[in-house]
């Protein structure tokens, strides 16, 4: 692979044979306000083999729509044949050929751009690619996008222009044989879109079929694409060589001004569709005659089949499970480490309002005359551990959902290796942060010095931090970041209400009572209680003259609470927690399906 750095070109190896593109008879349906909704009308076309294709067409048109199907982004409401090289092919095998960039790419902050080759070349590439081979390839893309100053930087502080060059490296490492790119001039200056446009253009060359949606093109953009394909009201106005763009046009009766943008004129064509403009409609119709004449002699058989990408049996992914979840654990980790807002968050802030709690209730824990107090301790404990370790996976993992969503649907991997993978990856630190707190609160605090009370407490401690953890991924999952924030913790008070805190269990109305066993917080808040004064502890130290809650048994029937139940709570938070993994894994389905 060998880069001019004086010149756009650059020279990368060729694609073995070609791969055309035909798709006949594409519709899309949706369901919008209780109607059904058709945007795209029996669409087809042709897109060829080293000739770059751009997709114009006024806003609204179905340009996204088409690519997004094209691309097997989008599978539910269609119908439809997509052929490649006179084959209908299945859905697994199509994916591996097709890429498809969009018009935003998130990207992961924190890791560099180098780092995001590799792993994608580590998930994309079969495992019996030598290391040696894949760093190669890494290095190629590197210089082939003009990459090598920035090599080196984290996501988050990548230009504009260098986010989209990545965004097309990260398919290019799997050398597809069909690349679409949604708008990937979108937010970028006029020296950069073309050389995006450019390095587009010599993928093309090398054998590749490249198609792209271009919204407004200067001249000077334009020139640079083979072929144009103009959508209108989900439906192809113009299939052609950029040449015979305008030669078209004039013998419909529309004939374009000398140093007119062709692009600008097409669109000020298409924009007036109307079914009782004659001129157009007459136009959209012949386009429609002639890309089924040039369909039917590139295509050698009739396909009479509808049902789009059907689901094949050969293997999806071109790694194994086990291969998914450990590179995936690997850049999650690496990420998370690097995230000092999210590392403050969870560790230090954990030390320092271990420290802050520790000395405002200090010594109170072994002293009856200071029951109250230690019990407000306990609540407030649970508190802190809830809303640290919710919030900070809420203010991280939307954005995360992005990329997931982004890379599932590119075949990256399975959505049960991601689970795993993050779940994996998170619980190190959330441990790390808990038991950093616990144990600088507990002995502040004056509790019991027990081996075995410390473990008790520390195990609903680490149960309740997991919980949370798993509650803040369901919530980053579901709901956006501005949303998020507010869901956690407003649902959060019903269970805290039904803890045994505010109110004691005897004292709700009957219709309540059944509530408190289905809260959390009453098994997190009883089991700390039991692990503090239950286990055999009979009394309490006493630093005045009378102490009404120096008996055990005194404390505990003031909260209503029966004795020797804290394997009980145990049981009750690892219920909670195994229920929200299983939600977890269904938001995750759920959020693609959202997405389909």
């Amino acid at each position: 692979m060998s880069v001019d750095k004086n010149s756009i070109e650059i020279t990368i190896p060729l694609m073995q044979g070609g791969t055309n593109l035909h798709f006949q008879n594409i519709a899309y349906q949706v369901r919008h306000q209780k109607e059904d909704k058709l945007l795209l009308k029996n669409i087809s076309g042709t897109f060829r083999t080293g000739r770059l294709t751009a997709v114009l067409g006024p806003s609204g048109a179905g340009k996204s729509t088409l690519l997004n199907v094209l691309s097997g982004f989008k599978t539910q409401g269609v119908s439809g044949n997509i052929i490649v090289n006179n084959e209908i092919i299945d859905r697994q095998r199509y994916r591996q050929l097709v890429a498809y960039t969009a018009q935003d790419v998130t990207l992961l902050p924190n890791i560099t751009l180098r780092e995001n080759l590799h792993y994608a070349a580590d998930l994309k590439l079969a495992t019996n690619v030598p290391l040696a081979h894949k760093v190669e390839i890494v290095n190629g893309v590197i210089a082939l996008l003009g990459l090598q100053k920035c090599a080196h930087n984290q996501s988050q502080v990548l230009s504009g222009g260098e986010k989209k060059r990545l965004s097309i490296g990260l398919e290019l490492v799997s050398n597809p044989a069909i690349m679409f790119f949604d708008e990937p001039t979108s937010g970028l200056d006029s020296v950069s879109s073309f050389q995006v446009i450019s390095y587009m253009k010599d993928l093309a060359r090398q054998g590749r079929c490249v198609i792209s949606v271009i919204h407004q093109p200067s001249s000077e953009l334009l020139e640079l694409f083979d072929d144009i394909y103009v959508v209108v009201d989900g439906r192809c106005m113009y299939q052609g060589s950029l040449d015979e763009l305008i030669p078209t046009f004039a013998e419909a009766g529309f004939h374009c001004p000398p140093y007119y943008n062709r692009a600008d004129f097409v669109l000020k064509i298409a924009s007036q569709y109307d079914s009782k403009c004659a001129e157009v409609e007459k136009l959209m119709v012949k386009s429609e005659k002639s890309v089924s004449a040039s369909m039917n002699l590139g295509i050698q058989r009739e396909y009479d089949s509808t049902e789009f990408l059907v689901e094949g049996r050969g293997p999806q992914y071109p790694i194994s499970w086990w291969n998914q979840f450990t590179t995936l654990t690997r850049r999650t980790t690496l990420g998370t480490v690097r995230n000092p807002q999210l590392m403050g968050l969870r560790f230090f802030g954990h030390v320092l309002f271990g420290f802050t709690i520790g000395f405002v209730f200090h010594n109170v824990g072994d002293d009856a005359s200071k029951v109250l107090s230690n019990i407000s301790l306990l609540i407030a404990f649970l508190m802190f551990i809830t809303f640290a370790n919710a919030m900070t996976v809420i203010l991280t993992f939307p954005l995360e959902m992005a990329v997931f969503v982004r890379e599932h649907k590119s075949n990256y991997y399975s959505v049960s290796a991601y689970y795993f993978s993050k779940l994996v990856a998170d619980f190190p630190w959330m441990l790390s942060g808990v038991t950093a707190f616990q144990l600088i609160m507990y002995f502040l605090s004056g509790q019991l010095y027990e081996t075995d009370r410390v473990l008790m407490f520390w195990g609903i401690c680490a149960l309740f931090g997991w919980l949370a953890q798993v509650y803040g991924l369901i919530a980053g999952c579901l709901f956006p970041i501005e949303v998020s924030p507010f869901i956690v913790p407003a649902s959060i008070i019903p269970a805290l209400l039904f803890s045994g805190f505010f109110i004691r269990y005897n004292e709700l109305l009957d219709f309540f009572k059944p509530l408190t066993l289905v809260s959390y917080f009453r098994y997190g808040f009883e089991g700390l209680v039991q692990a503090t004064y239950g286990h055999n502890r009979t009394e309490v130290g006493c630093s005045e003259i009378f102490c009404y809650y120096r008996k055990t048994s005194k404390i505990l029937e003031a909260l209503h609470m029966e004795p020797n139940r804290y394997w009980t709570d145990v049981l009750g938070l690892s219920i909670w927690i195994a229920f929200l993994h299983i939600v977890l894994y269904l938001s995750l389905r759920l959020r693609l399906r959202w997405n389909r």
